[in-house]
């Protein structure tokens, strides 16, 4: 009887699918998020020696790459509201996007 029991309250293969599922897309998110914050690193490096058009320019592409980091830590942050977590100080810690740069 023990071995019905516990059979009861193990997922099923399609549930452990899904939890599978569901991680690999937060690790995927977080993997963009990150590739996002150092390419704006080294754009805002960049920036401090740029001046006039071509740095008006590169300004831009920042603001547009900025805003992609925002949208995808927003996707991290209700993948993990989806997943349960609702406590998000660690992808404030870990996932920090670089300020605002004016022209």
């Amino acid at each position: 009887m023990s071995s019905i029991r516990s059979s009861i309250f193990e997922p099923l293969a399609v549930e452990v699918h899904i939890r599978q599922e569901k991680a690999s897309s937060l690790r995927r998110t977080g993997e963009n998020l990150e590739k996002l914050i150092t390419e704006l690193g080294q754009i805002e490096i960049e920036l401090r020696t740029l001046s006039g058009p071509p740095r008006a320019g590169r300004v831009k592409f920042y603001q547009q790459m900025r805003a992609d980091a925002e949208y995808q830590r927003w996707c991290l942050v209700v993948q993990r509201e989806a997943m349960g977590l609702w406590n998000h100080s660690e992808v404030d810690l870990m996932y920090r996007i670089p300020p605002a740069v004016k022209q």
